[in-house]
């Protein structure tokens, strides 16, 4: 077929092969591929077990990024376990013993996952909605700010603000993790200093932006002195110095979110003239105003639905509905985690339903951005996307396109089980397309006997493109 949706040579080990009759690869051979951790390799493949260590490409395994890959590829796994449990009603896991407060929470998300078509659109778009918290017109015109801007230092200046203003919007999860952390430290600390932390802790204050500057007060000026003396009095040099460069590293985030730290940083992009031509001027009050009436959870797209789901994750993870099943959690809450990395050039999206009485689970991975096969430098992108979706009782759906300028190539891998049903399904994908004013430029519908991995379909993922580092 046409390499119009730009496929290339999967990654190793991630996900499985792409049949070469289904996709053909890039003639690209600069791209190599990461390592499989998992894969032995024998000592007479030397020269192709290095190209898969990635020593060409500088990658080491070792590295933050090296983690990201390493996660990345539990995605797939992820989304098996999350189609057994939709598909059973979750009933592996209420049938592990959990108490009937916890089984009673799981049938009300069963209850919540139930829609119609119109109801799973309002679904979808407040789920790609929360998938990103820098949207809305004013992270559309620093965007466009970003693309205009010949100066480094606007960048510059852009990022920092982004990195503060994300550290301001996850300020309340900043917190919670901050008391968890002291809550563990208490675990490794004899009873007189567990009472002294415990009395320190007690003194910070929920959280709200009112709040932040008091709480970081008490952190830095009572709770992590203490913490120092502590260790300086015991040399312990185990596991609890680990927790408190964690308390550490999360107080300096919590700190950085300051409003008026987020405001100042904002203020200074005005001294730039490609700042203003987007922006009108705006007084310090103005923009305080305007971040203190942010809502945070709204614009994170948070539901009860999440909630609960993630309580059901909790209980998981701490063994609650059963030793068996923990593994199978811990790569769930790993494929959810991977969505806040750094490293993730692409809006990714998984979401659980019940749509009319059949459970689907469904996992979408978007670049808006994604250049154009055509363009020569002038800056067309357009809209990519790899949608996957498990149908109970009918099979697993690959769903791949690209969209420009109102045209889009779109490939569909069907099971087997549907291929005497597969020029229905292209008559029926084409007149959805037209219906919807899109021109069709290419159009395969084919069975899938595998599925297309995340890495061939985007492999700016692995060249770490893209990215903006939110950390300290």
């Amino acid at each position: 077929m046409s390499n119009i949706l730009k496929i290339s040579t999967p990654v190793s080990g991630y996900e499985n092969s792409v049949s070469k009759q289904s996709l053909q690869m890039q003639d690209n051979k600069g791209i190599k591929n990461p390592v499989n951790p998992d894969k032995v390799v024998r000592a007479d493949s030397r020269a192709e077990y290095e190209n898969e260590r990635g020593i060409r490409q500088g990658t080491s395994y070792e590295s933050n990024f090296g983690n990201f890959i390493r996660t990345l590829g539990s995605i797939p796994k992820a989304g098996e376990i999350m189609s057994k449990m939709l598909f059973s009603g979750m009933a592996n896991i209420i049938e592990a013993g959990i108490g009937d407060g916890t089984a009673e929470e799981i049938r009300t998300l069963l209850e919540m996952l139930k829609m119609n078509p119109e109801s799973l659109k309002t679904f979808l778009h407040n789920q790609m909605n929360g998938s990103n918290k820098l949207k809305g017109s004013l992270f559309d015109l620093l965007r466009s700010v970003m693309k205009e801007a010949g100066s480094v230092e606007l960048k510059t200046g852009i990022l920092d603000f982004l990195k503060k203003y994300n550290d301001m919007s996850s300020g309340n999860h900043i917190l919670e993790n901050i008391k968890g952390e002291l809550k563990d430290i208490e675990g490794y600390m004899f009873r007189g200093d567990k009472d002294i932390l415990r009395q320190l802790s007690a003194k910070l204050l929920p959280h709200n932006m009112e709040n932040m500057e008091k709480n970081t007060q008490i952190l830095k000026e009572e709770i992590i002195p203490f913490l120092g003396k502590h260790i300086s009095e015991t040399r312990n040099m185990g596991k609890i110095r680990d927790i408190i460069n964690l308390v550490t590293f999360n107080t300096s985030r919590y700190e950085n979110g300051n409003l008026d730290k987020v405001v100042q940083a904002f203020k200074r992009l005005s001294d730039f003239p490609a700042f203003r031509r987007h922006f009108t001027d705006m007084s310090k009050e103005d923009i305080q105003e305007l971040f203190r009436n942010i809502d945070f959870d709204r614009a994170a797209g948070r539901e009860e639905w999440s909630d609960k789901f993630l309580d059901m994750l909790r209980v998981g993870v701490k063994g609650g509905a059963g030793v068996e099943n923990r593994e199978d959690f811990m790569t769930l809450l790993h494929g959810m985690l991977i969505n806040e990395s750094v490293y993730m050039p692409l809006l990714h999206v998984m979401l659980p339903v019940i749509l009319n009485g059949t459970p689907v689970f469904s996992e979408i991975w978007l670049d808006p951005d994604e250049e154009s096969e055509e363009s020569t430098g002038g800056g067309e992108t357009g809209v990519k996307m790899l949608l996957k979706f498990d149908m109970k009782d009918v099979g697993f759906f690959d769903i791949f396109c690209y969209y420009e300028k109102g045209k889009i190539d779109l490939l569909l891998h069907y099971p087997e089980n549907l291929t005497e049903h597969e020029s229905e399904i292209r008559e029926g994908i084409a007149e959805i397309l037209k219906k919807n004013g899109m021109e069709i430029r290419y159009l395969a519908v084919e069975q899938g006997k595998e599925s297309i991995p995340v890495s061939a379909a985007f492999p700016k993922i692995y060249e770490r493109r893209n990215s903006i580092n939110v950390t300290i």
